[in-house]
């Protein structure tokens, strides 16, 4: 597996980044009534070519991304098949060598997503509701 920065994605490798990031909206959010990721789908397809995005490859294949939004982490998204493997992993070391400072936002209800950045060095910094979902939903800071 290689990450790598991919900019302005266009054709198949943003077809692909929206597969992986709503079928990882899906999954991660079963709190959340699917209309709301197929809703956001066409803003989100407008802000990615716009993001900076670190991809993960596996045989040229993308399995896995983050993207950025300056010292924000607007998302990391890996397909299921490739999850457990360290690709969520190297994505954020790879963030995270680019930068001193990172913040995100985490729905307090998935519990995974919220362990695997404690694990990876992130503390809560606050709690509030998400206006869109009014689901509670931590930010999160990590600092070199």
């Amino acid at each position: 597996m290689q990450t790598q920065l991919l900019q302005h994605p266009a054709g198949e490798q943003l077809d692909q980044l929206m597969a992986i990031w709503l079928a990882g909206n899906l999954a991660a959010h079963p709190f959340i009534k699917p209309d709301y990721w197929y809703q956001q789908a066409p803003a989100v397809r407008l802000a990615l070519p716009k993001a900076r995005l670190i991809v993960a490859t596996l045989a040229e294949n993308i399995v896995g991304f983050i993207g950025l939004q300056g010292h924000y982490i607007a998302g990391i998204f890996v397909q299921q098949n490739a999850q457990q493997r360290g690709v969520g992993t190297a994505l954020l070391t790879a963030a995270k060598a680019q930068t001193h400072k990172l913040q995100l936002s985490v729905y307090v209800a998935n519990r995974p997503a919220v362990a695997f950045y404690h694990h990876s060095g992130f503390h809560v910094h606050e709690q509030r509701i998400d206006k869109a979902t009014r689901q509670p939903e931590y930010t999160m800071r990590w600092r070199r």
